[in-house]
């Protein structure tokens, strides 16, 4: 099983927060041909009692000591791989990436990073680590 990212929590807090209950932590998603992944997160929204069946899967990243666009590889790569891989699921989910609001600002600031994120149909959740709340969801 994968090591969870150190923003980990901090996405579960901001997600609850925006009433989505976590169902997978981390979310198994099994593929034919043996190949199989772990996303970071699964949850289902709720309004009060009723959950009204939106599942999205999250995949949380930081950027610790690697550089931006390192770490936009890998957002990149993982985005492209796990989107092909959730379209085999009976249970439809949508795939997001979970950012800080700080490190989404480094990379929003690349032309190219603009560009694979309208060209891949890339999905954000930019989330402020102080105080543990979602700031935006692009969508």
């Amino acid at each position: 099983m994968p090591r969870k990212d150190t923003f980990h929590e901090t996405v579960k807090i901001a997600l609850e927060k925006e009433q989505w209950l976590i169902t997978d932590d981390p979310l198994f998603i099994p593929t034919k041909g043996g190949f199989n992944f772990f996303i970071d997160l699964g949850a289902e929204h709720i309004l009060g009692a009723q959950k009204n069946g939106e599942n999205i899967a999250v995949e949380i990243k930081s950027f610790g000591g690697n550089s931006p666009m390192y770490t936009f590889y890998e957002i990149l790569g993982q985005f492209l791989i796990y989107k092909i891989a959730l379209r085999e699921q009976s249970r439809p989910w949508e795939l997001y990436i979970a950012l800080s609001d700080i490190g989404f600002k480094k990379l929003d600031e690349s032309p190219i990073f603009n560009k694979a994120m309208q060209e891949h149909q890339m999905k954000f959740i930019i989330i402020n680590e102080k105080v543990k709340t979602v700031v935006e969801w692009k969508r």
